[in-house]
């Protein structure tokens, strides 16, 4: 992906996260610029920490929170079903479920705020963020 265009995002833009989480999620280079001045440096910054001091709105929030719950469903269906006293043949389904729905619910969420595999940041002299991904 060297040949492809860079994402422009504007943190003056409406949905300005969402466009970088999903620069982030689908690995395209992006050129984010703070040109709202919110004071955000991808460098240092997580998701999670731009979201905060970008002030994201209660529905934004809440999306971020049904993922988040989907995994702890998925655990919580794990525990139960190890606890069950019924045979493992039994619970099987319950067991898989379970395990889909944590891999699934947090999986991406977790990718991002523990910066596995980050991106490549620059800032350039204009105070526009390059952000790459290694192959």
């Amino acid at each position: 992906m060297p040949d492809q265009e860079p994402l422009q995002i504007r943190t003056s833009t409406k949905g300005w996260v969402r466009a970088l989480a999903r620069a982030y999620k689908d690995k395209l280079p992006a050129r984010l610029e703070d040109d709202a001045e919110i004071g955000i440096d991808p460098r240092v910054d997580t998701l999670l920490g731009m979201g905060r001091k970008a002030g994201l709105s209660p529905n934004e929030w809440v999306g971020v929170l049904v993922s988040l719950g989907v995994a702890l469903v998925g655990a919580w269906l794990l525990v139960m079903a190890v606890l069950d006293p019924e045979p493992y043949s039994k619970v099987t389904a319950a067991i898989v479920t379970g395990a889909v729905l944590l891999g699934s619910g947090g999986f991406y969420a977790v990718r991002i705020l523990t910066h596995l595999k980050p991106p490549r940041v620059d800032l350039t002299k204009a105070g526009v963020f390059t952000i790459e991904w290694p192959d």
